[in-house]
């Protein structure tokens, strides 16, 4: 598995992941285990996964966003 990407803290699925598939993905939620820092690069270009980071549950706080 050559072609991956690396997340700058880890990731998790997208809107796009869960509406896709909604038994598996939720979105906000770190992606499998074994994904969680490293995933195949299709799955971001995609817009199944995205950077924890630059994630935000719309209308929830997160205790970083008080520090």
């Amino acid at each position: 598995m050559n072609d991956t990407v690396t997340a700058s803290t880890f990731w998790v699925w997208t809107d796009k992941a869960e509406k896709d598939n909604p038994q598996r993905s939720k979105a906000g939620d770190p992606i499998w285990p074994h994904y969680k820092e490293k995933a195949p690069a299709f799955m971001l270009k995609d817009g199944l996964i995205i950077d924890s980071s630059k994630y935000a549950k719309e209308g929830q706080l997160s205790i970083f966003d008080l520090i």
